[in-house]
């Protein structure tokens, strides 16, 4: 059988799911006024938790329904959320969450939902705060209206609403609806008076509310006793007046039924369900069975399970005669059966139809799967036990999932599938393996390609070219886990049986071919192939529909132009590579941060630091999974070095062990030993690295590099003129193997370190003369920051060079870009380092000039973040909270306070509010 939806040229986000979650039941008349309950809305339009909580039947949705006009009068923001099953997997709960409040905030852009596919394992430590930040800044409340929250068992899942009601402060409130209280936070909530309860006692209908729901609202005419009779049988409860209502429509005989009531201590709701279907039309009795396997239903699909051509006149039918359906937009296209009489007829079904269960649920997954929603077409295939179709389901959009970086909506669909269907299929595996290798997990990856070649083999429906594609599929998975692994494989089937091949490869492929082609090449000292390489890709870079491989083929090339000093190339590259990552896949994405790190290195070593540390700061978000370890370095090094030059050695500190663990973590020594040399670097205390017993040739040499860099770093701090013999010639040795692979930057930066080390250590003329082959490359390149990086005895030497022109005549433009660089070189200050006792000051005292202002002017304006911190600061908050508030860690709360006290040229936290209120930054 062919499946081919009609969808199939389309791709929606995780996951495909009805706008009708997202409003609230409406009714078919009237609703019944109840003025004890509407006196509740004061306290809940004031705390961050309302909880209707009751067993089924009592009104709890229409309560929850009633209460959201009532809140939209009064000025608030409601938006509606109708849980399900689904909503067990944390990502799908906050997609839906996340789409729920689009509706009343759109500025939560599509890019959001990148998060969510591109870091499954963590997505609430950042989408939280954008929600928090977005719903912060709106005019006006927003409440959330979470339906049927006893749905929810899994333990993240609820973690995040907890996390939710802890930081929701004043403009987010939540108006929950269960069957229980469990999977709440309502002890904390309780202590803060932060959380209003509607129990059963409160929800269940009095006396009067009984006589009018009975009387006004459904037209019968009954005595004063009757009522009180039927009241207190039903103790208020209000499914069963519902269908005490409906089965009085048919048969008067109220003393009758009550004296069945009555009788009955236990399954009131039964008997009455039982009595009221006994009692419809047989055509309607067996429409209502029929559909009842649907959690939504439409004319259409109803029409399909039932074979009735008037299905929506049908549904009119059951809609106004009251028989627990309810409208889900208003429209009147989409409608579910109350949860109570849903189960009920459910169970009734299996007792009259029990062959048709099978049938049904098969013809609800196929029409769910002609429509494009994967999740309940995969539920109901299952329920029918036709597994094979379910994972046939999940299996024709695997790849395309990946290639439109959906790889948690596909592990997510993979985890309904039972593990008899995924063993037996080569392309789903070849598609699970994909997704864990782009989510940095390479033990599931191999796993999975085991799995891979095991169906391959035992699958003799396969043809030489699907076999040819599968294994050479594999093949690149496995490199592409070598590349983020940080190693250079010496298998150059790659480039010989792929990218030779790359006519019968899918454009996919072949693009993440060339990729982690490029990559080996750039290590193996070929950096113009490596460029070549990437310029022949880009024909099958263009033709991929998301941008994962477009933005990393843009990097890699920017990572050659910076490597050859072309800086004005490598920020075409990398600014295009942002550029693309926001158009095809989102400013929130894990590409579009990515990027963000190389543009932020470049301008850092431009000078332009404040920027650069903004977005820094943005790429820090990606964690451990920051690309490969080249895209790593300048984010957690450069971070470091900016930290500390503003004093703030706590915050280093706390960068570089982010980088440190990330290296430990990932098992990636060249950035592990990359950290260890940059604390030494800036002075902190830091154990020489061993080299690894197991590195091969190439990772041998890359790792004596950061040992060489973590000596030469500890001779800044330490007079060893003996050491320093020993270890120059090595040093020059590096410098001279970097430039015949083609990283002058590196090999720059390491000039410049080991003059510094030349002049701590009295050797000032070889220290000149290493200095001043650099600096016509730096002033051509624009690239003041590696010089800065040097610190004071940088600064003596180009002091000394400054003022002798004429012992190496350098070029006059040269010549003026040091002076500007340099402005106060007669008078030169201590470096800051974390050994340093004045380590705590910025990098110049108020008297001097700001080096870094001098290249890059302070901001005219104070930045987003900023202005949060102010506004926290001015409402009493303390650092701690100020970070747990923001998802940021306190020192770097305190950077931000030190950055703001610059600013705006204050010292305390009160004159730093008084003057932001001055200059009208607070209001």
């Amino acid at each position: 059988m062919s499946l081919q939806p009609r969808w199939s040229v389309l791709m929606t986000r995780m996951p495909p799911t009805a706008s009708t979650r997202f409003r609230p039941p409406t009714p078919v008349g009237q609703w019944l006024a109840r003025p004890r309950m509407n006196a509740l809305l004061d306290r809940v339009a004031m705390r961050r938790l309302s909880l209707i909580h009751a067993p089924a039947g009592f009104g709890k949705s229409t309560l929850a329904a009633q209460w959201v006009a009532e809140l939209e009068r009064r000025g608030s923001q409601v938006v509606w959320f109708s849980l399900d099953s689904d909503d067990n997997h944390t990502l799908w709960f906050l997609s839906h969450l996340l789409e729920c409040l689009q509706r009343a905030h759109p500025e939560l852009d599509q890019s959001v939902f990148q998060i969510l596919e591109e870091r499954p394992e963590d997505a609430e430590r950042h989408v939280i705060p954008l929600i928090i930040n977005v719903v912060n800044n709106a005019p006006s409340r927003c409440v959330v209206v979470l339906d049927d929250w006893h749905v929810i068992d899994d333990s993240r899942t609820r973690d995040v609403l907890a996390r939710l009601l802890e930081v929701s402060g004043d403009k987010l409130g939540f108006l929950v609806t269960s069957r229980s209280t469990s999977g709440l936070p309502l002890t904390s909530l309780r202590v803060h008076d932060q959380v209003v309860e509607v129990a059963p006692e409160i929800l269940r209908f009095d006396e009067r509310e009984s006589r009018q729901f009975l009387v006004d609202v459904k037209g019968l005419s009954l005595s004063g006793m009757e009522l009180t009779e039927l009241h207190t049988t039903t103790e208020g409860w209000i499914a069963a007046l519902q269908l005490t209502s409906l089965s009085l429509k048919e048969n008067s005989d109220v003393t009758a039924l009550i004296g069945n009531l009555a009788s009955r201590q236990h399954g009131i709701s039964d008997y009455l369900a039982e009595n009221v279907l006994d009692l419809l039309d047989p055509k309607l009795r067996r429409f209502l069975l029929l559909t009842s396997v649907l959690t939504r239903i439409n004319a259409e699909i109803a029409t399909l399970l039932t074979g009735e051509a008037n299905a929506e006149q049908r549904l009119e039918q059951v809609l106004y005669g009251d028989l627990f359906l309810q409208r889900l937009d208003d429209s009147g296209v989409w409608f579910r059966y109350h949860h109570l009489f849903g189960d009920f007829l459910k169970q009734r079904l299996k007792r009259d139809y029990p062959d048709k269960v099978g049938e049904l649920h098969s013809l609800a997954a196929h029409w769910f799967h002609d429509q494009g929603m994967l999740s309940p077409a995969v539920d109901h295939a299952i329920l029918a036990g036709e597994d094979a179709f379910a994972a046939d389901v999940v299996e024709e959009q695997s790849l395309r999932l990946v290639e439109h970086s959906q790889m948690a909506t596909l592990l997510a669909l993979v985890a309904k599938l039972p593990d008899s269907e995924l063993r037996v299929r080569p392309w789903l595996q070849l598609a699970i393996a994909w997704a864990y290798c782009l989510l940095h997990f390479p033990d599931d990856a191999f796993s999975s390609l085991e799995l891979l070649a095991t169906a391959a083999e035992a699958d003799r429906t396969l043809t030489a070219a699907d076999r040819f594609r599968l294994s050479h599929e594999s093949l690149v998975v496995r490199e592409c886990v070598a590349m983020y692994q940080d190693r250079v494989s010496d298998d150059h089937r790659l480039k010989d049986e792929v990218l030779e091949e790359s006519e019968r490869l899918h454009p996919w492929t072949v693009s993440v071919a060339a990729n982690v082609v490029t990559f080996f090449e750039i290590h193996r000292g070929r950096g113009p192939e490596a460029d070549r390489l990437q310029r022949w890709a880009q024909q099958y870079h263009r033709q991929v529909v998301g941008s994962f491989s477009e933005v990393y083929g843009e990097c890699f090339a920017g990572l050659i132009a910076f490597h050859n000093l072309d800086i004005a190339l490598a920020q075409h590259h990398w600014e295009n590579a942002f550029r693309t990552a926001c158009e095809r896949s989102g400013r929130q994405s894990h590409a579009a941060k990515l990027s963000l790190g190389l543009v932020g290195k470049l301008l850092y070593h431009r000078g332009e630091v404040d920027r650069a540390e903004e977005l820094f700061e943005e790429a820090l978000q990606l964690g451990q999974r920051a690309g490969v370890v080249d895209f790593m370095f300048p984010v957690y090094e450069s971070l470091a070095y900016i930290r500390i030059r503003r004093g703030d050695a706590d915050g280093a500190w706390d960068i570089i062990e982010k980088g440190e663990q990330a290296g430990l973590s990932l098992q990636l020594t060249r950035l592990w030993d990359r950290m260890v040399a940059t604390k030494e670097r800036l002075g902190f205390e830091a154990r020489r690295p061993s080299l690894p017993l197991d590195a091969t040739g190439r990772e041998k040499a890359n790792i004596e590099g950061e040992l060489l860099r973590y000596d030469l770093s500890h001779l800044l701090h330490t007079e060893d003129p003996a050491a320093v013999a020993t270890i120059r010639p090595q040093a020059e040795a590096l410098l001279v193997e970097l430039q015949k692979q083609g990283n002058h930057f590196q090999s720059l930066r390491d000039q410049i370190l080991l003059a510094a080390v030349l002049e701590v250590n009295g050797l000032t003329e070889a220290a000149d003369e290493m200095l001043r082959e650099v600096l016509p490359d730096c002033e051509a390149a624009g690239i003041p920051q590696p010089l800065v990086e040097g610190g004071r005895p940088i600064q003596r030497i180009v002091s000394r060079l400054i003022d002798s022109p004429e012992s190496w005549h350098p070029r006059t433009r040269t010549l003026d870009w040091m002076r500007k660089l340099f402005p106060t070189h007669a008078a030169l200050e201590e470096e800051p380092s974390a050994a340093d006792p004045e380590a705590g000051r910025t990098f110049a005292r108020p008297d001097e000039i700001d080096r870094f202002a001098t290249l890059a002017p302070k901001p005219k304006s104070l930045s987003e973040r900023e202005r949060e911190i102010l506004h926290l600061v001015d409402a009493g908050y303390t650092n701690r909270e100020i970070a747990e508030r923001l998802f940021i860690g306190r020192n770097t709360v305190k950077w931000y306070l030190r950055k703001l006290y610059r600013t705006l040229g204050v010292s305390t936290r009160d004159d730093c509010v008084r003057r932001a209120k001055s200059l009208k930054v607070l209001p």
